[in-house]
């Protein structure tokens, strides 16, 4: 009986510790959107893929630098399911200048309460200080896009105001901003929009905040979004056994613009990251499977917009490339560089596998010190880490708080787990499952 138990924790250890991470990006403004009031709508997703799904904790914290990761663990299929249900879910904001005057001629409260119900979207009034015009965002989500357009159109009409020059502002990361910059250009003659990065080719004289502002027709603003969103940095991550490892395929992710790295620990165990621009996401998810031995009908055909099949041209093995110039660039910079979060630098591969004995490093020393925090797929936060062994402490289980530090488990991670998830992990104890259940529900409210 005693060898049958042995044998089941190893095999769920096993089976957790080939559970592949997403690291995605998505605004960190819009977070607390997508998680819901006590975390009903992350819940649900969490629920309907089978994933657990993790938001950096500092966001929370007055005077923390931010951080638009968004970290999910589960099976391939379920890590994409969630990919598409937070990008459906996420929220698009239109900006529209028109007349002060118009807008009290009808009654902000009458234009909220009719745009609410007839389309679903929210407005928000910010009058100008010469007091004749007024800003107006006009705020809706990317799954009920068609309708959001068609209320910005209205609204035009309604005001009398032109649709030539509505805004959409991107509040972005460093990272994305450097592997967007070259393609600039190109997006634009696309769209004919017309966008404004921040310059980041000072390391001295980087922005507190990294914002892309779009300005053009409503067709063309919304075309130009949807293309940069689809060059933001999206990187898988899973951890397995050494003899796994097949190294035909860093030339395999060369070939199909991934960003490959390998690190060794002294457990034997690899670490295996692949990054890449969020378009990519079939080869990148397709690489994954490879790696993981996984059959081909387990394959993921990831649900990407139209959009972005431009982007296949213009982004040639570009990702490699901005991490190649991003290198140079830290490297001719004596002085620290201010205001960075993050930088896409994975190192190149072939000299962590080259040895056996060379380059041993942790998978956590390897995630901070060569890969984006934006993509720091298996970190997780120390502080929240340490709140969750004093609440241990306090409900008299401290002997337990090991046990999540070695699996990586901190505060915000523990108020997802469910019965099944303390078992996983080896928490065999029924009164102290119980314990911690009521733990959870607590924090969840």
């Amino acid at each position: 009986m005693l060898s049958l138990h042995l044998s089941s924790s190893a095999a769920s250890q096993q089976m957790a510790k080939d559970l592949p991470t997403l690291a995605i990006e998505v605004s960190y403004p819009f977070h607390s959107h997508l998680i819901g009031r006590s975390g009903r709508n992350i819940n649900r997703i969490m629920e309907d893929t089978g994933t657990r799904i993790h938001f950096p904790d500092r966001n929370r914290i007055a005077g923390e630098s931010k951080s638009n990761s968004v970290i999910i663990r589960g099976r391939l299929a379920g890590l994409e399911m969630a990919r598409q249900r937070i990008r459906a879910d996420i929220p698009v904001e239109f900006v529209v200048d028109c007349s002060l005057e118009r807008i009290n001629s009808i009654g902000q409260s009458s234009l909220l309460q009719y745009f609410s119900t007839t389309f679903g979207v929210l407005l928000r009034f910010y009058p100008k200080i010469d007091g004749v015009d007024c800003q107006v965002n006009i705020r809706g989500q990317q799954n009920r896009v068609k309708h959001l357009k068609e209320s910005v159109v209205y609204f035009g009409r309604l005001m009398h105001t032109s649709l030539e020059s509505v805004v959409v502002k991107m509040e972005t990361s460093f990272d994305h901003v450097w592997v967007v910059r070259d393609h600039v250009d190109q997006i634009v003659a696309i769209t004919g929009a017309g966008i404004r990065c921040p310059d980041v080719s000072i390391s001295t004289e980087l922005p507190k905040k990294y914002c892309i502002w779009i300005r053009g027709s409503l067709d063309q603003v919304h075309l130009a979004t949807s293309m940069l969103t689809g060059l933001l940095p999206m990187q898988l991550m899973v951890q397995t056994e050494s003899q796994r490892f097949n190294p035909f395929f860093l030339e395999e992710a060369k070939t199909t613009d991934i960003l490959f790295r390998v690190e060794r620990s002294l457990s034997n165990t690899l670490t295996i990251r692949l990054a890449s621009y969020e378009w990519n996401a079939r080869n990148l998810f397709d690489l994954m499977r490879r790696c993981l031995d996984l059959p081909f009908d387990q394959r993921i055909l990831p649900s990407l917009p139209e959009s972005w099949l431009a982007l296949v041209e213009i982004t040639c093995n570009s990702f490699i490339r901005s991490s190649a110039k991003l290198s140079s660039f830290l490297s001719s910079t004596t002085q620290s560089v201010s205001r960075q979060p993050s930088a896409i630098l994975m190192g190149d591969v072939s000299e962590s596998c080259s040895s056996n004995n060379s380059r041993l490093s942790s998978p956590r020393a390897a995630i901070e010190s060569c890969i984006p925090a934006s993509l720091a797929a298996s970190r997780f936060d120390q502080n929240s880490s340490r709140l969750l062994s004093q609440l241990l402490e306090n409900v008299g289980l401290s002997h337990y708080s090991n046990l999540f530090v070695q699996n990586e488990v901190d505060l915000a991670m523990f108020s997802t787990l469910k019965d099944e998830d303390l078992i996983s992990i080896g928490i065999s104890s029924f009164g102290a499952r119980k314990i911690m259940l009521n733990s959870i529900r607590e924090l969840r409210k």
